[in-house]
């Protein structure tokens, strides 16, 4: 551990007034010891042994026994340090305790393993007198006593001195006094408030995770109440930390006390900081001078080619972001297999696909939404979800209400809102759910909004558009008790689910109206916007047709329920976090407020 050079000297003066006080009770040290040992000032010279001048007394032990200081070693960074300092920096000075024996001999008992009976005479004492025992602080007294005459002193002395009655301590002197008590009863050592070094405090609900810890080795509240978990004992102890943790004695005599007492005398240099704003971090100053403002979702921007029939890759006779083979792409998928329950299987167009990726595509865009009502498109290029040759991409909004029934059972309507209120209810009970719904979802609005990208892969023949076109891909995740795609009955031959087809509420069975619809549950599965009318969202929409999507299907649980799967940032044959694993979803979106971004990047958010 690192010390500072404050915390090295508090450590070195505790472990020598440790062995001071050792010395001067033990049996081996006599008058003589002490007087040998003190120091004198003779002809404006420092010189040791009793043998008269003035006797020099110092502050601290360190300058009283600087020889003890001559032998050394090194630390961890091969620097020279004393080899007591080294000793005082690695003791637990919670178990520690001194050994005097005959000659005398000085002893390390407890403080640690390494320290455990370890013999430091060496360091200390030199029966030659080049370095004299560490006793030199004290002053003999002798009992002596005096015979006076009274009556004849009070012919030469007057017995009224009003001279010698106190008449208080100067004022400096009160001064250095309350520096030296608020110094010796403030913990030694600092919070360590940010181990993990991301320049934000380390906390858990809330709170410093480090505060009981700190407690435990340092608060006098704490030792008073739990002496047998305590660290340090009620005589060692420090001033409590904050006012919230300390016990009825300490509740005004905390160091949050200390803080709120002088914080109104230095205003003018915490100014910000008593507002609440507590870094230092930069202002972020905008680099564009606007923004186009749509006024409604349903405006919007027409992007022309002026030179050419089509943007460069936007082709619709050939579109290369999806595919070098377009042609062989619709005749193959074209030709549909039925499984047993005469569900198609388009396995040939799906390998086709990865056989022959195209480039694919990613749409990026600063977005405020200023109403819990607008839904719209948000970018498209053709139509993929419209029944006649349907084509190209579209990323777009939609809004959920809370009371808006998402299923039908047995006659009875069930919301959105009791829905996500279900999965809450789980989490309470602990049941292992896994990850989840946005917890904001419904939190502090009736109403959330959505984004989600799909893609037309291609158009099947005799498909319909209520959930069995595998040529359609979106951007929906798997979570908890929610799966990725519509799997009833443990059957993965639907790969991939239809179109949005609002309240019509179909099912891919529509005369079991115990079975939700896919699309209905699949809303709730798209990336959700938070409600905040003031803030903008980067919304990042992606194709990727090198993605193994059905492959990713087939790895069943547990990542059928892991959002993070399905946006491709989970490897899932060791599990680790990765930029783009290969698996998951072919279309997907992903968001990040400005405010985030912003605090990301180093500004205040």
């Amino acid at each position: 551990m690192a010390h500072t050079t404050e915390h090295s000297e508090q450590t070195l003066e505790q472990l020598l007034d440790l062995i001071a006080d050792a010395l001067i009770l033990s049996q081996y040290v006599d008058i003589n010891d002490v007087e040998a040992s003190q120091k004198f000032i003779r002809n404006g010279q420092l010189e040791q042994g009793y043998g008269g001048g003035v006797l020099a007394l110092f502050q601290k032990d360190i300058e009283a026994n600087k020889e003890d200081l001559l032998i050394t070693t090194t630390d961890q960074n091969d620097e020279p340090i004393a080899e007591l300092q080294s000793i005082a920096d690695g003791v637990d000075f919670n178990t520690l305790s001194i050994s005097i024996g005959v000659g005398p001999t000085i002893s390390l008992v407890g403080g640690g393993d390494e320290y455990n009976g370890r013999t430091i005479t060496d360091l200390l004492f030199d029966p030659d007198g080049t370095n004299p025992l560490n006793v030199s602080q004290f002053i003999p007294l002798e009992q002596k006593r005096t015979v006076v005459d009274v009556e004849r002193a009070e012919e030469f002395l007057d017995t009224n001195i009003f001279e010698l009655l106190p008449s208080g301590d100067s004022r400096q002197a009160r001064i250095n006094r309350f520096f030296q008590e608020l110094n010796a009863l403030l913990p030694p050592i600092l919070p360590q408030f940010d181990i993990d070094g991301d320049g934000e405090v380390d906390r858990e609900s809330g709170n410093w995770i480090g505060d009981e810890e700190y407690q435990q080795n340092n608060s006098i509240s704490y030792a008073q109440d739990n002496p047998g978990e305590s660290n340090i004992g009620e005589e060692n102890a420090y001033v409590h930390r904050l006012n919230s943790s300390a016990n009825d004695t300490n509740s005004t005599r905390t160091i949050q006390n200390i803080y709120n007492t002088i914080l109104p005398y230095l205003t003018d240099i915490l100014e910000g900081i008593v507002d609440g704003d507590l870094d230092g971090r930069p202002e972020y100053e905008n680099q564009s001078s606007g923004y186009l403002k749509f006024r409604n979702l349903n405006q919007g921007i027409i992007i022309r080619n002026t030179n050419k029939d089509f943007i460069e890759g936007l082709d619709p006779n050939n579109p290369t972001w999806l595919t070098t083979q377009y042609d062989d792409l619709v005749e193959i998928a074209n030709v549909a297999a039925y499984d047993d329950n005469n569900v198609p299987i388009y396995t040939e167009a799906h390998d086709f696909l990865l056989a022959n990726p195209g480039t694919g595509f990613t749409i990026t865009m600063w977005v405020k939404f200023l109403d819990k009502v607008s839904s719209g498109t948000l970018f498209n290029y053709g139509n993929p979800t419209r029944a006649n040759n349907p084509f190209g991409f579209k990323l777009e909004t939609y809004v959920l209400n809370k009371n808006d029934v998402c299923r039908e059972v047995g006659g009875d309507g069930i919301t959105f809102g009791q829905y996500i209120d279900a999965y809450k209810y789980k989490q309470s009970v602990d049941e292992d759910v896994g990850p989840g719904y946005d917890e904001r979802i419904f939190n502090e609005s009736d109403v959330a909004r959505f984004v989600r990208l799909q893609v037309r892969e291609f158009k099947k023949e005799g498909s319909n558009r209520y959930g069995d076109d595998g040529g359609l891909k979106d951007s929906h995740v798997g979570l908890a008790g929610d799966l990725r795609l519509d799997d009833r009955d443990n059957d993965d031959d639907l790969w991939n689910t239809g179109t949005f087809i609002g309240s019509g509420r179909k099912s891919i069975n529509p005369g079991d109206m115990n079975i939700p619809s896919v699309d209905e549950y699949r809303l709730l599965q798209s990336t959700y916007i938070p409600e905040d009318f003031n803030e903008w969202y980067f919304i990042c929409a992606t194709y990727n047709p090198t993605i193994k999507e059905q492959e990713s299907i087939d790895l069943l649980d547990p990542y059928r329920y892991t959002p993070d799967f399905w946006l491709n940032h989970v490897n899932p044959f060791d599990d680790t976090f990765v930029n783009n694993s290969g698996y998951g979803n072919k279309a997907k979106v992903e968001i990040i407020s400005r405010s985030d971004l912003l605090r990301a990047r180093g500004f205040k958010g």
